[in-house]
């Protein structure tokens, strides 16, 4: 760990003709026509870059001032996508992401075609912040960036047009270096103190980052010696391996490692040994590892660490976290060698269920706090039905995206537990289930510890604090999971066996404008072109009569346009393999035929329907 570079910017911005000169340094690539926004900000390869860098290291000190001098970040990564693809995710100061109004203003200076269109756009921003918080010198208010990156090879070289843009604007810049991307969110979440809830320590630097959950995991562990059912160690759980995708993960879990080893002399019981295999360098960074790759081809990860590192490790407990570490999914390997994948869904079934749990023994009726989990339309069926007639929660869905399940968790939920299958997710706890806590509290005062309601308040005030509220953790959710496995005493398999997932086929048809594909507000059915939707529901009824099940989830399929590319994403599931892959088929052929696919047809994934 490293203490974070400060840099001041000078009280007497540079003139607007030297800013316009930064922006001409670096002009918007002529290969491209626009950047985008996607859901988790701009991402393309390295050397289209520069141009946004500059240009958003300009607006993030904008941003800042628009917000009375709270301060904001900027994350330097390309999460799961290979090491030659940059990008940068932008957080607000609450620690989550830009909001949406803003986000238009971001891609709007990103794509002024020159510096005298892109200087219009900042002077009126400038006005506007101005009229909105005036200075008795006319400037604008403290404007405060934290910067933040991965280990890819160009990030350092893009942190720093980021880091020379923020200062030409008059901003402090706190540059913390390599870190994940969740860490760097947590630093703009505790940095802006006044938004934290009571119930969790403000830590805003990378010691406290670890502290707080470290500590706060160990004590959520130490409830397991109270209620006398759970509290369990199983043999094939006491070493937890880490597949880091060869990213910044696998550097920091080392602290973790640390901070445990600590703990366990000091007497604390259930800390699994963490043994973190794919260090960056040991081999390309996502390639063939990483939860990226194991969560979407559901496969084990390759491993890439010497063989000296690799001696006497077990497959029984895994996990793989992406390279910016915000996603992270489970696995093992049986007694016979298959492979097992617990994914994002199967982490929204076991969290919520716990959440639910320890709410009950206060509040048996389950009406004081509303609870729910979000899911998108990959979301295995399965998970669905299980989550609905089971844990017996709420469940919505919501638009293929983290910005749009997090704002859906916010809104719908006093405790909203999203998860994207691809293992990104947390859970969020709002205004109310605070006042839950601080009413247990004082209704609980003076009881034994052992009472059930007691034990499950002193678990329920630690999520927060261990759950980063800003934004997908790989290191705090792989915590969270562990500690309720511990708490509940169970191991993958046992976790696995909750429900069987729908088998289920991804791919892609490529079109020569997605844009003739539109779908509904949370993409389960598409509205156009007018003939798809019909053909895509009597190829699932099609399905249905042909499996011909009266229990469980039916097949379905549904179509969404790429964000990134003239592409038509598709998805499949149903009650066998053979069956989803022929639904997918269908369905690519129907893009093709009906929204103008490009190339040689689709081929079928199988010929046989059954």
């Amino acid at each position: 760990m490293t203490a974070p570079t400060i840099h001041h910017g000078s009280s007497i911005p540079i003139p607007p003709a030297q800013l316009a000169s930064l922006i001409d340094a670096h002009p918007k690539p002529p290969t491209l026509s626009s950047y985008s926004y996607g859901t988790a900000g701009f991402r393309y390869p390295a050397p289209l870059l520069p141009c946004a860098f500059v240009r958003m290291g300009i607006f993030s000190a904008l941003r800042s001032a628009s917000l009375g001098g709270e301060e904001v970040g900027v994350m330097i990564t390309a999460s799961h996508n290979p090491e030659e693809d940059n990008g940068m995710k932008l957080a607000d100061s609450n620690g989550g992401m830009l909001d949406a109004a803003w986000e238009e203003h971001a891609v709007s200076l990103a794509n002024a075609p020159n510096s005298k269109e892109a200087m219009v756009l900042i002077s009126t921003l400038t006005r506007y912040i101005k009229g909105k918080y005036p200075q008795k010198n006319g400037g604008l208010p403290k404007m405060v960036v934290h910067v933040g990156r991965d280990t890819r090879s160009h990030s350092p070289g893009l942190a720093k047009l980021v880091v020379r843009a923020a200062l030409a604007m008059g901003a402090t810049v706190i540059d913390h270096g390599e870190v994940s991307t969740p860490m760097l969110h947590h630093f703009v979440m505790h940095a802006n103190g006044h938004l934290l809830p009571g119930i969790i320590p403000q830590r805003c630097n990378e010691s406290g980052y670890y502290e707080i959950m470290a500590f706060s995991y160990a004590a959520l562990l130490r409830t397991g010696k109270l209620d006398g059912v759970g509290g369990k160690r199983l043999a094939n759980t006491k070493e937890l391996v880490i597949d880091g995708a060869c990213g910044i993960g696998a550097l920091k879990i080392d602290t973790f490692r640390k901070i445990f080893g600590k703990l366990n002399a000091e007497g604390c019981v259930g800390l699994p040994m963490l043994r973190t295999v794919n260090f960056p360098g040991e081999g390309p960074l996502n390639e063939i590892c990483g939860a990226e790759y194991v969560q979407k081809l559901q496969l084990p990860p390759n491993l890439y660490s010497p063989k000296d590192k690799l001696m006497g490790m077990s497959k029984g407990y895994m996990t793989s976290f992406d390279g910016d570490a915000d996603r992270v999914v489970f696995h093992f390997e049986d007694v016979n060698g298959k492979f097992h994948l617990l994914d994002g869904d199967k982490i929204a079934v076991l969290v919520s269920s716990f959440i639910q749990e320890e709410l009950r023994c206060i509040d048996p009726d389950g009406q004081a706090v509303k609870c729910g989990v979000v899911q998108t339309a990959y979301a295995n069926g399965s998970s669905t039905l299980y989550l609905k007639n089971v844990v017996k929660t709420n469940v919505v869905v919501a638009k293929t995206g983290v910005k749009f399940v997090h704002a859906a968790a916010h809104h719908h939920f006093d405790v909203g537990v999203y998860f994207e299958a691809n293992g990104h997710g947390t859970v969020l706890f709002g205004p109310k289930f605070y006042d839950f806590i601080a009413q247990a509290d004082a209704k609980l005062r003076g009881t034994p510890r052992n009472n059930r309601a007691n034990i499950a308040l002193r678990r329920l005030r630690l999520l927060p604090a261990l759950v980063n509220q800003s934004v997908g953790d790989a290191m705090s959710d792989m915590l969270l999971v562990d500690a309720i496995l511990y708490l509940r005493g169970w191991d993958l398999n046992t976790w696995a066996q909750l429900y069987s997932d729908m088998p289920s086929k991804q791919a892609k048809v490529k079109v020569a404008d997605r844009t003739v594909i539109a779908t509904n507000d949370n993409e389960t059915a598409a509205t156009a072109p007018e003939a798809l939707q019909k053909a895509l529901q009597s190829a699932m009824d099609a399905m249905a009569a042909a499996e011909n099940r009266s229990d469980g989830p039916k097949p379905r399929c549904f179509v969404r346009p790429s964000g990134t590319e003239d592409a038509v994403r598709v998805y499949a599931e149903a009650n066998t393999q053979n069956g989803a892959d022929s639904l997918a088929s269908e369905a690519m052929m129907l893009i093709y035929k009906l929204c103008g696919g490009v190339g040689s047809p689709p081929q079928p994934f199988i010929t046989n329907r059954l």
